[in-house]
């Protein structure tokens, strides 16, 4: 990216030094570090030593010179909107409330099955970290299965399991 001259100015530098100055050491005392040095050396090679491109320190500067010092600091980002509406996402939760599929199956939900069910239904494909953020924002859990006992009688419990109802 070609050095633009009025990014780079000795006015720029000389107010970015007073700044470096009163902060302490800081990500943005370096970024202002960078600026000043931008304007006196080849970018490239401030860019080398800072060890970012030089289109990165170009932002820096260009920031700085239109915000001051706020422009150097990171800007909080809005979260992102969820891929599931609210009609989908009421959806979900009687699928978790009742223990049934959307097509009225029983199901032992785990996120991975939720996860799964999801793509089915909406055709939207969530990771299983999302959807296990998710149902945490909201209070709501799958099911998890019992602990075994390693010193259970393994037998004992097929048979049990054998005469249960289906």
């Amino acid at each position: 990216m070609p050095r633009t001259k009025s990014v780079f100015s000795e006015e720029l530098a000389a107010r970015a030094k007073a700044d470096i100055e009163s902060l302490d050491r800081n990500r943005a005392s370096m970024k202002l570090q960078a600026i000043v040095s931008a304007a006196k050396h080849p970018l490239a090679t401030v860019a080398d030593i800072v060890g970012v491109s030089p289109e990165t320190i170009w932002r820096w500067a260009k920031a700085y010179g239109k915000e001051g010092l706020a422009g150097l600091y990171p800007k909080c980002r809005p979260p992102r909107q969820s891929k599931l509406d609210a009609a989908q996402k009421a959806a979900v939760y009687s699928w978790l409330d009742s223990g049934k599929t959307a097509e009225g199956k029983d199901a032992h939900w785990t996120l991975e099955r939720l996860r799964h069910a999801i793509e089915q239904e909406f055709g939207i494909t969530l990771g299983i970290n999302t959807i296990w953020v998710w149902l945490r924002k909201e209070g709501r859990k799958t099911k998890a299965s019992r602990p075994k006992r390693c010193k259970a009688d393994k037998q004992a419990h097929r048979e049990f399991k054998k005469k249960l109802p289906d």
